[in-house]
Order: C-alpha cells, then structure tokens, then sequence
C-alpha cells in the first residue's frame, strides 16, 4: 500500500487508527466509514495502515481482486492491523487466478474471519492464497482458503507467528506451509500452528519435478508447534511419480513439535502418501501424542533425503498408527529411510503400531545408526520388522503376528533373534514379549477429532494386558500417555500408548 488511509485524504498529518469499512454498495471516493464505505480491494491496496488500523469487509459479500499489504503497513503489539469481516457471516476474497492476500515485511498483522477463493488449481490459478514474507507477530485465524494451484496459507521468514481455525482445502502444492522460498529469505522462527484442517489437496498439476498435494508442511523454521490438526485425503492427484506428499510434516527445521494431531487417509501417486514425517534436515524435534491410520505411506516417516543438512536428536513417542502403509513405501506403521548419510540418533517409545496387512517398522536406505526402541506395541499382519534392524536397539517392545508367524527381523522367534543378536537383552534376561496385547477395538479405524483424543475408545490397554507395568524407565518421556493419564517418573511404564488399563 502507498497511500494514506484518511477519511479526506493524506494530509499533511499522521492518521489516528480507524476502521475503514468495503462493501460493494460504496464508492471508492468514501472516506470508508460503514455509512460510506470504500467498494473496492482496489481502493484498500491504495491505502497505508497504521498501529490499531482495522479493513473491514461486509460480510456474505464477495470482493475481487488480490489484497497487497508492504511494510509501510505495519501494527504494534498493542495495535495491530487488522484485515477481517464486519457485519453477517465472512466476507469472500474471490482471487480468480492470483493471490490471495500478499503480504511482505508486515510486523503485527491479523488476518482473520476471512473466506479467500480462487478459480482453481486446474482452471487458471496459480498463486497462494495467503503468502507472507517475513514480519513480526503475524496472526491468521477464522480464515477458510480454497482453489489455489500453489499453497493455502504460506509463509516465509517470519516471525512468532500464529495460524489457527485455518480450514484450507482443494488446492494444489499444501494446506499450509512455511519455507524460506526465496534469496535472502531467513528461517521462519516460533511458529504456532493449531486447531486447522487441512484436507483434499490433491496436488499441484504444474509441480512435475518434487512432492506436492501436502496437508501441513514446515520447513526453514527454527521452533515450531503443530498441535489439534488433522489433515485428510491430501496428495491423491500429484501429478508425478517419485517422492510424494504426507499429511503433516516437517523438513529442514529444528526444534518443531507435532503433538494431539489426527492424520488419515493421505495418498500419492508416487511415494509417501503417509500422516507425519520428520523428513531431511530435522534436528531436535518431537512426534508426540498423535493418531494416524489408513494412509497410503508410513504412519510416521523418519527420512534423510540426498543432500540433506543433518538429521538426528529426535524423538517418537506416545503415537497410534493403526493400517497405515496400505499402498506405499515398505508397508510398515513406522519406517527410517536413510535415503543419505547425515541420520542418526532418535528415540522411538511408546508407540502403539496395528498393521493387519503389513509390518511394524521398516529400515530402508542406508543404515541408520543410534536408534532406539523401548516400550512399544508392534502388531503385524506381515513380516513385524523389515530390512536390516542392526543399528537400531530394540528393549521391552511387545511383538504380535496377526497370522501366528513368529518371525523377527528374519529369525524364527524372539528368542532366537535375542540369543544371536543381544536385541531385547538387558542385564542378562530377555525384556521383550511375544504376547496379544490385548488392545480394546483391536482392528478398528480410530476416527476421532483432535480435541478429542483422551475420549478415544480403541487402542487402549485391557485389564489383564501384558503391557501393564512391563516397560524399562524413559527419563524425560513427557510425563503422560496419549489419553493424558500420568507416566510416573522412575518407574516401569506399560508399553505402548496407554499407561492404565480401560475401565
């Protein structure tokens, strides 16, 4: 924006903060109060926005054209600016084949109860729907975001940021996202992202060289939560083959935190297609307190991709996948790829895994050493670990064939794999169980919503399950199960997700 927002014009003073209302009863020659308002995004984008400086357009209308917004227009903490509805319901921002709403070097701006369309990602569109670069104290929240062949919501260098109540569907390369994108751009840094769906981005038909078709994706970011999303049938119409699109994930990041998210039902073409990733260059990181199941990929991915910077120190824990993997990857609820060198060190506890029609864990790529395992429920319809286990350590995991094979990583039983390799070994005795968990709803898809999570029904312990008291102690393991009840600290857990018994 390059002019000033005053009632009579620019003047020779500065404007006092003021609300100027859009509806497509006014006149752009109004001094846009909501008895003479401005008609036009035109008239908006001639504007400059000052501390505490609120556009408001009538809401159940619609307005064309793209919302550009430039440093000059910039809020304080104490006064933001504000681009929001007034009136009835939310007001429609019909892009047609552009943007959106661009916003560059805008510090404390607030984008909220907003519908933004565009013509779609197959007929015309090529933009995001939201794209901010760079900025303090951004804020997106009540918006809905649809038809856009790139990204709903981007964002690019900024900075404590906050993306909530973001309902972003049908478009092309993600939902939401972040990622540097351009020269010169910085990491992205304490970035909140919570209580958004993200569902049926199918992918971007212009995308024919990398992934597209993503729920939630973070990259170049420096502390990041992800928390009470879910993403759904995302990925299905990447137009390539190849690497593919995962419901919610994270690459080239450091401290990010993905906790209390549903992912099910992604897919791709190609490869992936699965609910969470922590994918190259991820370092510090924790998957906690998540359910995934009937995706095409791995319920929980742990990749290095080529050229990758380094990935390690991170942690999976307190997670569901239940019949993930039904069409790509190595078939298997949790898998590493060491797609590169640069992967190492990742504790992995806790996790319930119910694959009826493959395996557990998959190892794919290159080995991938300092991996752990503890306390996990791994039941499989196939072969219950794939590829070579031997970089990883395995202790008090609970192991369950589906179709009575007691086979484990490629020896005859649980035993024999302890005896030749030390696996499931410690202080002289065995620690793993080959055993029926004896899982309530075993078998079912746990269709549940985010913020409802501790009401979750299936997957839970039954009284007189082996799991109950039989895990080795984690120290710093979060301090609670998936349905919230408390992990004591310094002793020995159940294995699996659930700490106590239902009932």
């Amino acid at each position: 924006m390059v002019l000033c927002a005053l009632a009579g014009g620019c003047g020779g003073g500065v404007a006092a903060a003021g609300d100027y209302h859009v509806s497509p009863g006014g006149d752009d020659a109004n001094p846009g109060t909501q008895e003479r308002p401005w008609r036009t995004i035109a008239r908006v984008n001639r504007a400059t926005l000052g501390p505490g400086d609120r556009v408001l357009f009538e809401g159940g209308q619609t307005f064309a054209g793209t919302i550009r917004l430039g440093a000059e227009d910039s809020g304080k903490p104490e006064a933001r600016v504000v681009i929001s509805s007034y009136g009835q319901g939310r007001a429609t921002i019909d892009a047609g084949d552009g943007a959106g709403l661009v916003a560059r070097g805008c510090d404390y701006l607030t984008i909220r109860d907003l519908r933004f369309v565009g013509s779609g990602r197959k007929e015309g569109n090529t933009e995001n729907g939201i794209h901010v670069v760079g900025g303090e104290g951004l804020e997106v929240d009540r918006v809905e975001v649809s038809g856009f062949r790139e990204t709903g919501v981007l964002v690019s260098g900024v900075r404590n940021a906050r993306i909530t109540h973001v309902h972003a569907h049908n478009n092309g390369q993600a939902g939401i996202a972040s990622n540097g994108g351009e020269p010169g751009t910085p990491y992205s840094e304490n970035l909140y992202i919570g209580y958004c769906v993200a569902e049926n981005n199918p992918g971007n038909p212009a995308n024919l060289t990398n992934h597209s078709g993503n729920g939630i994706v973070v990259g170049h970011v420096q502390g990041c939560i992800i928390e009470y999303c879910e993403a759904m049938n995302n990925g299905w119409d990447m137009p390539r083959t190849g690497n593919g699109p995962v419901g919610i994930w994270a690459w080239n990041a450091d401290r990010v935190v993905i906790q209390f998210c549903v992912a099910h039902n992604n897919k791709s073409p190609g490869w992936d297609g699965g609910g969470f990733d922590f994918d190259g260059g991820v370092t510090n990181s924790i998957l906690q307190y998540n359910v995934s199941y009937n995706n095409e990929g791995p319920g929980y991915l742990l990749c290095q991709y080529p050229g990758a910077p380094r990935w390690e120190n991170n942690i999976v824990r307190y997670n569901i996948s239940v019949n993930d993997a039904t069409k790509n990857n190595a078939g298997c609820g949790i898998e590493f790829h060491g797609g590169d060198r640069g992967i190492s060190d990742c504790e992995v506890y806790n996790n319930t895994v119910y694959n009826e029609h493959g395996g557990a864990v998959a190892f794919t790529g290159r080995p991938v050493p300092g991996v752990r395992f503890r306390n996990n429920i791994f039941v499989a319809g196939g072969e219950i670990i794939k590829g070579d286990a031997s970089h990883a350590r395995f202790e008090a995991n609970l192991y369950w064939s589906l179709t009575g094979d007691h086979t484990i990583a490629g020896h005859k039983s649980l035993e024999a794999w302890a005896e030749a390799t030390g696996q499931e070994m410690l202080e002289g005795r065995l620690v793993g169980l080959f055993a029926d968990p004896l899982l309530t709803g075993a078998g079912e898809l746990p269709e549940v919503r985010p913020e409802a999570l501790s009401s979750l029904e299936a997957y839970r312990l039954r009284p007189g399950s082996p799991c109950v008291g039989a895990g080795v102690p984690v120290e710093g393991h979060g301090g609670r199960d998936l349905w919230g009840a408390e992990v004591p600290a310094g002793e020995r857990p159940s294995i699996g997700a659930c700490e106590r018994p239902a009932g």
